[in-house]
């Protein structure tokens, strides 16, 4: 029974993929210039018919060749030889024969599959052809066979792959993928390992034949099972793409109606279960867009139901390109009015806005190619051009996308229109989007005639400026409707760049006007000594911190380490440790002592083992013994009674009665045969010479000399006869009764030598019988020493395996004892040398203490010309506040002020920046000189402005 996948359908009976017949002859001239008669043998090659001749022969050395190389082939017989190779009707006979002869051997399994290809060498068949009929014809080679005939799709056997397209390779090809497709356990030829492949290879390679092959599989179900492959392992989806490809490329127009028929016989689940995973969601996309005709949209239209799962699936997928394409489906079904609801509309509107409002994806090449590389797929585009809805969406998605200007033409007419507005339904967007992609196609359009401008000839020439001609109607009005949504697009675009760019004019005035006042010329101040001293002084203190810190830090290391290398020893627990050993050392000798026991029973076993050998060969001997003194007792015996026969029948021969009568009798009847014999000799001399008389009235001279060469013949032939009797009577009995004596004498002779040899066999038969009593036991006693060694050998097995096991377990812990032994040595190693470190840390910390004392008196002195510096400064730093404005006006916004600095704020801050908690080392060195008070006075708010 077959399964809900499988195709219901009645095949008409398949033709054989190889016929044969004669259908002629012709005579011919060898080499050797001599004339023989050929027949023309009439071969149907898969459905191409060719021709090939043979004389009788070639089929004779052909049948001869396929007997030595096949002993038992059962065949026709030949016709005869012996016959006359020139009678049209002898001819006749040995064509039907010859065509039944030729039509076993094509259908014979053993023949076609013979290693030497005698029939396909007599036939003129090549590889393919062999390849072929061997899958088609023979059962049992088809998973042999099916991989190699899948290289029928090189490009080198582009001539032979009009086989796969044969009804016989079509109907295998589709229970192939039947078979596969209920699962790879099965024992069917396409099921082996690897074989999917291939099997698509020839499903692609059928489909690209012939339109008949591709309408016997679309028939079959080929779609819907090549999608059922994906169905159980979606990695079959790259082999299974490339005969899906060829049904796209090779139907055209037909693939609306094949997509729909295969959606309503069940191909919606299959869609539905591929769309659900990741992998095959855009395929899925590409092959219902490529046939989204009304035919393939009427399975989806209907509300809740599994189409519209599909088209969500789609347009849900993680996948950008896959989720734009599911909405271009969608929006095919909102222009073209499928859904009947206002709601229904309204909501699959809703969701294709909601996905091409972000097109940025749309990019991707690859998305490009399936967007508009079928031949309907423009004419699918410019019908949704026509929604005022879908408009500006298809539009935005074609404008990232940037299909070639060559497709884009063809909606250039509705493009146009688009921006013309007649009917006043269309958006600006719309129009202004639809002028972007006009220029995009007249920009291309001029280039490349500007590009082969040059070798335009005169007519070209003339056939351009006829065509500018013609686009001259109602270009203006074009050009203005461009102009105008393009103009309209350009001036939102500046409106909005004036809008964003306001509120930052009036920061940047008021930026400028306190730049102004406050960037006055600043009198000269010299900062670079005061900071070389102090860095050099800066640099001296923390080299001194850090060469401390470093001593007391390597110092307390040293001593945690040598702490903890006084108590250190290994992970490992040494009594765990020491028990394990120990174990280890009890099982190895166990396995000692089962070795020696098995060492000696294995040499017991072999040394009874070879007694037992010894005793079968003697039995051995002794039994070829009897089979001889048999073979010797039953020859003498034959002979013994051939001589007794031979004897009999010489008596009965010397005793044969009427012997003389009888020679008699045959002496005249061969007398009577020579006279009739001569005298149709002298009738035939008589007829030659054309004598009256001896023919009848109506008959040529020539038949009646065939009669009588006829009737010569049979007395031919009846005298020979007559000869064999009289050699046959021609005895003598006494020498018979002689012969017959001395057979009968070798007879009892050879009785007496039975007799003899008789007695040796039984004999033979008794020590036989020892010699078997002491095989047998020899053998049980070897038996059981054999079964001894056995057991010995698998509780050495089994406690060499503990053995190891256990040293297994072992050896980890071995090797972390000793690891940890290495690891507490190379410690002691790292604390020697960093005691050799503490040595030099301690004189650079030395170093670095001598070098902080001559840098904090040079930087002492410093310090003190550079006050009498500042005192000048704060004077010049009292002159320009008293200009600075107190507070950024109210209409910069807080964004524009983070953006340009916020100079107002920031010197707004100044005050809390010099009175920062934080203080370094360098502070605590100020705090120990006068203030600004008491050096200069203090100001009128009791702090200073600047340091």
């Amino acid at each position: 029974m077959m399964d809900d996948f499988d195709a219901t359908f009645s095949a008409a009976p398949v033709e054989p993929c190889l016929t044969i017949r004669i259908t002629k002859t012709e005579e011919q001239m060898s080499l050797m210039m001599q004339r023989f008669t050929a027949y023309v043998i009439e071969i149907n090659d898969f459905g191409k018919v060719c021709e090939v001749s043979h004389r009788y022969s070639d089929f004779e050395a052909l049948y001869k060749a396929l007997l030595l190389d096949l002993p038992g082939l059962q065949l026709p017989p030949m016709p005869p030889k012996g016959a006359d190779g020139t009678d049209a009707a002898v001819i006749g006979a040995r064509k039907v024969e010859l065509e039944k002869v030729l039509r076993a051997m094509i259908a014979n399994p053993e023949v076609v599959m013979e290693k030497s290809l005698h029939l396909w060498k007599f036939l003129e068949l090549g590889n393919p052809t062999v390849i072929a009929t061997r899958f088609v014809t023979v059962p049992r080679a088809r998973g042999s066979v099916f991989k190699t005939l899948a290289k029928l799709n090189d490009e080198k056997y582009r001539d032979d792959v009009y086989r796969l397209g044969h009804a016989s390779v079509t109907d295998l090809l589709l229970e192939g993928l039947r078979e596969y497709r209920r699962g790879t356990d099965s024992g069917h030829w396409s099921c082996q390992k690897e074989g999917r492949m291939p099997l698509c290879q020839l499903v692609a390679g059928a489909l690209g034949t012939t339109q008949a092959a591709r309408d016997r599989l679309v028939d079959g179900g080929v779609i819907g099972l090549l999608l059922g492959l994906v169905q159980v392992q979606d990695t079959a989806l790259d082999d299974v793409r490339p005969a899906l490809n060829v049904i796209v490329a090779r139907e055209g127009e037909r693939l609306a109606s094949l997509v729909a028929r295969f959606l309503t016989g069940g191909g919606l689940l299959q869609l539905l279960d591929l769309v659900q995973r990741p992998r095959c969601q855009e395929f899925v996309a590409k092959l219902l867009w490529l046939a989204w005709d009304a035919s393939t949209r009427s399975a989806f239209a209907q509300p809740g139901g599994v189409g519209l799962k599909v088209l969500q699936s789609l347009l849900r997928s993680a996948t950008p390109t896959c989720s734009l394409l599911g909405a271009v489906l969608l929006a095919g079904m909102v222009a073209a009015g499928d859904f009947h609801d206002a709601s229904h509309r309204t909501e699959a509107f809703q969701l294709v806005r909601a996905t091409l409002e972000r097109p940025e994806a749309a990019k991707d090449p690859a998305f490009v190619k399936a967007l508009v590389g079928g031949n309907s797929a423009f004419l699918r585009l410019a019908a949704m051009l026509e929604d005022p809805d879908l408009a500006p969406l298809i539009l935005g998605l074609l404008c990232v996308a940037k299909p070639p200007a060559a497709k884009m033409g063809q909606i250039s007419g509705n493009l146009a229109s688009l921006v013309s507005n007649k009917g006043g339904v269309h958006s600006e967007q719309t129009k202004a989007r639809a002028a972007e992609l006009l220029l995009q196609i007249q920009g291309s359009s001029s280039t490349s005639e500007v590009s082969g401008g040059e070798v335009s000839s005169t007519a070209s020439t003339r056939a351009s400026i006829n065509d500018l001609l013609e686009r001259c109607e109602g270009i203006a009005a074009h050009e203005e409707s461009l102009e105008n949504a393009l103009r309209a697009q350009l001036e939102e675009g500046i409106a909005k760049g004036l809008k964003d760019l306001a509120p930052h004019g009036q920061s940047v005035r008021e930026v400028g006007q306190l730049s102004q006042v406050r960037l006055k010329e600043l009198p000269g101040l010299d900062f670079k000594t005061f900071d070389h001293a102090f860095d050099s002084f800066r640099a001296a203190r923390e080299a001194l911190a850090a060469n401390a810190q470093k001593c007391e830090s390597l110092h307390q290391t040293i001593s945690r380490q040598l702490s903890d290398l006084q108590s250190a020893r290994p992970n490992v627990d040494p009594h765990i440790f020491k028990e394990k050993l120990l174990t280890a050392e009890r099982l190895y000798g166990e396995v000692k002592s089962q070795r020696d026991a098995f060492a000696t029973a294995d040499a017991e076993a072999k040394e009874k083992t070879s007694r037992s050998q010894a005793s079968t060969a003697k039995m051995k001997t002794l039994t070829d013994a009897l089979r001889r003194y048999d073979q010797e007792l039953q020859e003498l015996r034959s002979e013994r009674k051939d001589k007794e026969t031979k004897a009999a029948m010489l008596r009965s021969q010397a005793n044969t009665p009427g012997l003389a009568d009888r020679k008699r009798q045959v002496q005249e009847d061969i007398d009577r045969n020579l006279e009739e014999a001569r005298e149709l000799q002298v009738v035939g001399r008589r007829v030659q010479q054309g004598e009256d008389g001896y023919i009848s009235e109506g008959q040529s001279r020539e038949s009646k000399i065939s009669e009588l060469t006829a009737k010569l013949n049979e007395l031919k032939r009846h005298h020979q006869t007559l000869l064999q009797k009289q050699k046959e009577l021609d005895i003598d009995p006494v020498d018979l009764g002689n012969r017959a004596e001395k057979l009968e004498t070798e007879a009892r002779d050879l009785d007496s030598r039975v007799i003899a040899l008789e007695d040796k066999q039984r004999q033979a038969e008794r020590e036989r019988i020892e010699a078997s009593g002491d095989a047998t036991r020899e053998a049980e006693d070897a038996r059981i020493a054999r079964d001894h060694s056995s057991n010995l050998s698998s509780r050495l097995a089994s406690v060499e395996r503990d053995a190891k096991a256990q040293l297994s377990a072992l050896q980890p812990m071995i090797q972390e004892q000793h690891a940890g032994w290495q690891r507490l040595l190379e410690k002691q190693r790292n604390l020697d040398e960093d005691q050799h470190n503490l040595a030099m840390k301690l004189l650079e910390a030395k170093t670095s203490a001598d070098s902080e004392a001559r840098a904090r008196e040079h930087v002492a002195g410093v310090v003190q010309a550079l006050i009498q510096s500042l005192l000048g400064f704060s004077t010049f730093l009292d002159s320009c506040g008293e200009a600075v404005p107190t507070a950024v006006p109210a209409a910069v916004p807080a964004t524009v002020a983070e953006e340009v600095g916020a100079p107002a704020v920031q010197e707004a801050a100044v005050p809390s920046t010099v009175a920062a908690p934080f203080q370094d080392d360098f502070d605590e060195f100020l705090n120990d000189l006068p203030t600004l008070g008491e050096v200069g006075g203090a100001a009128e708010g009791g702090a200073p402005d600047s340091l």
